[in-house]
């Protein structure tokens, strides 16, 4: 049976900072688009963007407000009917909710990559306590209880579960990687380091400098932007490391395939990761990942087989050394990455969403509390 999904997120896969969830939802929407549903999708605007954009005639995507007031402009939006007859809605909650259950009557599961609590207190120090108290914590406690929820680790099934969410209603579906589009390259012949994602405080690339310290003659390679580069720049200048950091901003798909390739080992020290696609690619291009056992890291990174872990920043910048001193170990955590990223196909992930999606359109009624009256018989 052919659905019409409705996702509402606040950052579709074009936006500048889509990050790795506009990759989940291009990844997913492209092949449920390939296999004959029809897509609809709003998200927030951003400069350059058309408030309204078609491609063919599976796909269409919506644009209104931005970052933050993207959320009232969707809810009013949908409650007018902007998108008439979706089946089911899938609501992308990242950090903000749409509060869906308080207005939207369709069956909807709600798509959570991690939890935001600590990304608020790393952003807006003791003031994020009170945001995310109010932006998700108060929601998901208080209104999504009953909801149906996906995420992309069991690490943050554990953090929804916190907020009163039985785990049984919680689904768990690792995300895919374009294993077609990486591949093993050419290695830089020299010691080649990258940290490639956002660059927000919570991602703490300042970690990421501690390792590159611990390795004198090795070259950073930074990929990415975003508001917390001006402040990064500072200290990479404060520290003495401008000549070898290479600060590249936002890169091409070609470009990030190639640092990926000459890179011998890519590096994450986020304080709050749901997996971290970026670990997976690096993988898909036979690169083996050191990185903060934080959150989906445990899960997206075998450790001793497809990468390292730390718990500290100490012990990141001694894992980070010894990959890139010892040969044999980088080349043996290369190729178990390369084998295990080839599992994961974004053609699985893609189905294994939909099933969810045409579960919740059975078991929506149910959820609502809404049960089949008897048939009155004549008197």
């Amino acid at each position: 049976m052919s659905l019409h999904i409705l996702v509402m997120t606040d950052r579709d896969w074009t936006h500048p900072q889509g990050g790795g969830t506009g990759t989940n939802l291009y990844g997913q929407i492209a092949r449920w688009v390939a296999w004959g549903h029809r897509v609809s999708v709003i998200a927030c605007s951003y400069p350059g963007a058309a408030s309204y954009e078609k491609f063919g005639d599976g796909l269409e995507v919506h644009r209104r407000g931005g970052r933050s007031t993207v959320f009232p402009r969707a809810i009013l939006a949908q409650w007018r009917g902007l998108v008439r007859d979706p089946d089911v809605v899938l609501e992308v909650v990242n950090g903000i909710t749409f509060l869906t259950p308080l207005w939207l009557r369709k069956p909807r599961v709600t798509l959570v990559h991690h939890v935001h609590r600590q990304h608020y207190v790393e952003e807006m120090g003791s003031k994020g306590r009170l945001a995310a108290w109010l932006l998700e914590t108060v929601p998901l406690r208080r209104l999504y209880r009953g909801s149906r929820f996906l995420t992309i680790s069991h690490a943050t099934a554990t953090d929804i579960a916190w907020h009163g969410i039985p785990l049984e209603e919680i689904d768990v579906g690792y995300i895919g990687v374009e294993s077609e589009a990486f591949g093993p390259g050419e290695r830089a012949e020299n010691p080649e380091l990258l940290y490639l994602g956002r660059l927000k405080r919570y991602k703490r690339v300042e970690v990421v400098l501690d390792a590159l310290a611990a390795v004198p003659d090795a070259i950073l390679h930074i990929a990415g932007d975003g508001d917390h580069r001006p402040e990064l720049e500072r200290e990479i200048a404060e520290r003495g490391l401008s000549e070898r950091v290479v600060m590249h901003g936002f890169v091409s798909e070609e470009e990030k395939r190639r640092l990926l390739q000459r890179a011998w080992v890519n590096l994450t020290a986020s304080s709050a990761e749901g997996w971290a696609l970026s670990v997976m690619e690096a993988a898909a291009c036979a690169t083996p990942s050191v990185a903060l056992g934080v959150g989906g890291l445990n899960e997206s990174v075998v450790h001793g087989q497809t990468g390292l872990l730390a718990a500290t920043p100490e012990e990141m910048a001694v894992r980070t050394a010894e990959v890139v001193r010892d040969p044999e170990l980088r080349d043996r955590l290369g190729q178990a990455a390369l084998a295990r990223a080839r599992e994961f196909t974004w053609d699985r992930t893609a189905r294994e969403t939909l099933a969810i999606l045409q579960d919740e359109i059975v078991q929506a009624p149910a959820r609502r509390g809404v049960r089949r009256r008897r048939p009155q018989t004549a008197p």
